[in-house]
């Protein structure tokens, strides 16, 4: 895999793997494939029970551009850092006290979100750690609340170099995103892939607003409706967005992920 290879476009056949393997990770490392999704993946009993904890946590709070701010999450992402160094700092402060946090929820459990970072250790050729900017540590494991009708994620892109210019970052020739769903609506919440970048008009709509307006561009090549329990793993830097959602919340947890050559460990981070 190389940077070019990492920039083609994704070929219409095969578009979604149902297992996470080596060979699938770096299939969708390199575009080969437009994403994994393992149904099943985390059980659902435990997921309902914690998506409750998420949806009442006292840290849950908004996103705060135009198009997000009704999307809620808990813990700050580092999206919301802005570039500012007050931001960055209360960001990185909480970072561990964050990720201790979302383990004493779930233990003595493995939550989701670790569970992912272990596989991904495990089938990555060189593994995969936690990522630092200048040296200071990220935050993973973010929860995402969906309210009825009223939050969708419209088309959008999310790439680590539009919020940082840590050199920790420079290897990174793909970035994805890993999602496990821990409550789904029957109706809506679907998600929605373009298997394509933006155009540099459409990344400064998108860094106005965080979205581009649906009917400004084609159909999304694939779609995806998630079930409780699910992993859904494909490129952030691709346009993505999220359907309303019909009849209850829908929640999930996140991680980026981001990918360098085969040779150089994956990082996370959210």
């Amino acid at each position: 895999m190389n940077a070019v290879s990492a920039q083609r476009p994704v070929e219409e056949t095969n578009l979604v793997a149902h297992e996470l393997t080596t060979e699938t990770l770096l299939q969708l490392a390199s575009r080969e494939i437009g994403a994994i999704h393992v149904r099943n993946f985390y059980p659902e009993d435990i997921s309902a029970r914690f998506s409750e904890k998420a949806m009442n946590h006292p840290a849950l709070g908004h996103y705060h551009k135009k198009y997000t701010s009704s999307v809620g999450r808990v813990y700050m992402p580092h999206i919301d850092t802005k570039w500012k160094a007050e931001e960055i700092d209360k960001y990185h402060n909480a970072a561990l006290p964050s990720i201790n946090d979302v383990r004493a929820m779930y233990f003595p459990l493995l939550s989701p979100v670790d569970y992912v970072r272990l596989l991904l250790q495990e089938l990555w050729p060189t593994g995969a750690n936690l990522l630092r900017l200048h040296g200071r540590t990220c935050f993973v494991g973010a929860f995402r609340v969906f309210q009825p009708t009223t939050s969708e994620f419209y088309p959008h892109n999310d790439q680590i170099d539009q919020e940082t210019d840590a050199p920790e970052i420079a290897s990174f020739i793909n970035q994805l995103v890993a999602n496990i769903y821990l409550k789904v609506p029957e109706v809506g919440g679907d998600l929605q892939l373009w298997l394509r970048e933006p155009t540099a008009s459409e990344k400064q709509t998108i860094l106005d607003v965080e979205g581009l307006d649906p009917a400004s561009i084609e159909p999304p090549r694939v779609v995806l409706h998630p079930e409780v329990g699910d992993l859904i793993i494909f490129s952030s830097r691709m346009l993505h967005g999220v359907t309303s959602c019909k009849d209850t919340h829908r929640v999930g947890m996140a991680a980026f992920i981001g990918c360098p050559t085969p040779d150089k460990p994956l990082a996370f981070w959210s």
